[in-house]
């Protein structure tokens, strides 16, 4: 085994293939139909519940399930945890969900804590939605908006 973390930002069809991911990223609609069920709340211990039960069947390390406008929730077998969005004015969701995994494939890779990943990829997820289109990541907006909200402070204790 080469232990190559693998990040899998999954569509509806095909949800439930792909077993023993490094991390798994799927957003709320994708969850749902995933789970086959209607409705999933928003409360951590509904997200907790529904994290738990995709983790039994899909055997990931890792979840990051995006909320839209609710924020993204994470899960694993140490951090269960719902981040909030950050406030911003929305011009086009376009590419969010593809810079979240992005950005938390690129932190996987690096072995860096779960929390902090779905931070800054939620971070990144909220920029890019600030442009209509799909754009790129602006590293330096990114890296001035974790330094404001403490996140690199926390990664380095």
């Amino acid at each position: 085994m080469h232990k190559v973390p693998v990040a899998v930002d999954p569509k509806k069809n095909n949800f439930l293939t792909y077993q023993g991911a490094s991390l798994f990223k799927p957003n709320l609609s994708e969850m749902k139909a995933g789970l086959g069920v209607q409705d999933l709340s928003l409360d951590e211990s509904s997200l907790f519940a529904a994290g738990v039960e995709l983790s039994q069947k899909m055997q990931f390390d890792q979840l990051l399930l995006t909320l839209s406008g609710g924020g993204v929730y994470c899960h694993s077998d140490t951090v269960s945890q719902k981040l909030p969005a950050h406030l911003r004015s929305i011009a086009d969701v376009s590419g969010a969900g593809d810079t979240v995994i992005s950005i938390a494939a690129l932190c996987r890779a690096l072995n860096l804590p779960l929390l902090f990943t779905a931070e800054l990829a939620n971070l990144g997820g909220g920029i890019v939605c600030e442009y209509p289109g799909v754009v790129p990541i602006d590293p330096i907006r990114l890296l001035g908006e974790a330094r404001t909200n403490g996140l690199l402070l926390a990664q380095l204790k």
